[in-house]
């Protein structure tokens, strides 16, 4: 029996052309925005696609017009901002002091003001700084703010060659056809629907590099081109389920995409094999969803267990790899963890994920709240601001015992936010290592909670650390000595 959760609420494309809202926003929902920028930049080398911002995505030209806004003392105040023409730059060097890059967001924030797009780059000291290093520039330096308390007074500009442009992530095909590439932002990202037909041949290649790209990088990509389309993963995946439906009962004929929203919350652990029958019963009920609700489905209910969207892309795409290599459909399908997650989703002795009181907990939380970065915010605040500190070496009492006693040691508080994190859907871990605290040198355990395609850190032992920022210990010179998804002591 397959079933999916069936909450009616849509979200948009995933694309980088998400529409702004017209809301005010505070300085702390800028400043926690550009701490998850500047960590996703520094793990990825490169733009994600959209930032979310009080619930709302922006893509990085309408955040970059938020941060300079930010830096300058205008009103925070989202408004629609269209990515640059054709970002371009040169290799920078040198440094940018506080002065400079004050009178640069002036220059930066009055150029989107007076055309509605973000520059192509800026210049200084006879250098151009590209689109992607002027988002990064500001997203650090609002970073180094909230670690600090202050503004740094300059910033290593050779720090900011790293990341790649769009142009240059745009696609990690080797072949250079339009049929089947898969790509990573750009102006098309969102998606393009029109009324041309696409053949399952075409849809058959694209499917295969889709299936090696996922292989590859362990995520999914932010879109994939196929028969000059653009579409986003959603819209590719109602097409590959539309093929399996074809192809099963012997029909080919084209297909058009439809407008698809993305999965507003994918969870779920599942892994293993899927017979035939099922994974076509799966698919079926897939469409029916996408077809009531618009959008796809976080998760999809099987004899396995709850199957993640991601995973689900991953399984559709090998199983029309298979048909393409041998001509019919397989006898089953193994479901695999696209990225290696399902560990850190899981009970463990000390972690009780499904016990009620972890269960109604982190529903209560994360309770009409959308994005994983506000869900994890909401879990991480609760933990650091309702368990108090009690000193004891390993665990003693566990997630449900630090709950009802609302006291617990380093790694107790880390059974709690990681239980509440995994029981809320989201990916969470423990980190032991050697901290060095005001106090002395210490062991010490914390946990890290997946948001977004990275790990961060999440200590709530201390009321100076917020999600993502770490100030009660020194994170430069701690010595890491395991990550776990079972803590073993």
């Amino acid at each position: 029996m397959t079933n999916f959760e069936t909450d009616n609420e849509c979200e948009g494309s995933d694309g980088l052309q998400a529409a702004a809202g017209s809301s005010t926003i505070n300085n702390t929902e800028i400043e926690d925005a550009a701490v998850r920028l500047d960590k996703f930049i520094k793990t990825n080398n490169r733009l994600p696609s959209y930032v979310t911002v009080s619930g709302e995505q922006l893509n990085p030209a309408e955040f970059l017009r938020l941060m300079t806004a930010y830096l300058t003392g205008k009103t925070l105040e989202p408004t629609s901002v269209k990515l640059p023409s054709k970002s371009t730059g040169t290799s920078l060097k040198g440094s940018i002091t506080r002065t400079d890059y004050i009178e640069l967001a002036g220059r930066v924030y009055n150029f989107i003001e007076s055309n509605s797009r973000a520059p192509n780059f800026a210049r200084f000291n006879n250098q151009q700084i590209k689109f992607e290093s002027l988002v990064w520039l500001f997203a650090r330096v609002i970073t180094f703010k909230v670690a600090n308390d202050r503004l740094p007074n300059y910033v290593n500009l050779g720090n900011l060659n790293n990341i790649m442009s769009f142009s240059d992530n745009s696609s990690t095909s080797s072949d250079n056809s339009e049929t089947g590439r898969i790509g990573e932002g750009g102006d098309n990202s969102n998606g393009t629907v029109n009324n041309s037909g696409i053949s399952v041949s075409d849809i058959l290649s694209a499917a295969k590099k889709l299936k090696d790209f996922i292989q590859t990088n362990k995520r999914l990509p932010s879109y994939v081109t196929v028969s000059n389309q653009s579409l986003t993963v959603a819209q590719f995946f109602e097409l590959m389920l539309n093929v399996i439906v074809q192809v099963d009962s012997d029909q080919r004929s084209l297909l058009t995409p439809k407008a698809v929203g993305g999965a507003l919350s994918p969870s779920g652990s599942a892994t293993g094999q899927i017979r035939k029958s099922e994974y076509i019963q799966m698919t079926n009920k897939v469409l029916d969803f996408i077809k009531a609700y618009g959008r796809v489905p976080n998760y999809a209910t099987t004899s396995i267990g709850r199957v993640s969207y991601p995973n689900l892309v991953y399984a559709m795409s090998r199983i029309l790899t298979f048909y393409s290599d041998n001509n019919r459909l397989p006898n089953y399908v193994t479901i695999k963890d696209v990225n290696g997650l399902s560990q850190y989703l899981v009970a463990t002795a000390n972690c009780q994920v499904n016990d009620p009181s972890i269960q109604k907990l982190a529903a209560q939380l994360t309770a009409g709240l959308t994005s994983e970065w506000d869900k994890a915010k909401a879990v991480f605040n609760w933990v650091r601001d309702s368990i108090s500190y009690s000193f004891y070496y390993n665990t003693r009492y566990g997630a449900v015992g630090t709950l009802q006693r609302r006291t617990g040691n380093c790694c107790d508080h880390a059974h709690l936010v990681v239980a509440l994190a995994r029981a809320a859907g989201l990916p969470a871990r423990y980190m032991h290592g050697i901290c060095t605290f005001s106090s002395g040198t210490y062991g010490h355990v914390w946990a890290q909670i997946y948001i977004n395609g990275a790990w961060y850190n999440a200590d709530a032992t201390s009321s100076r650390n917020s999600l993502g920022v770490i100030n009660s210990w020194n994170t430069k010179t701690a010595k890491i000595l395991g990550t776990y998804a079972s803590l073993p002591f």
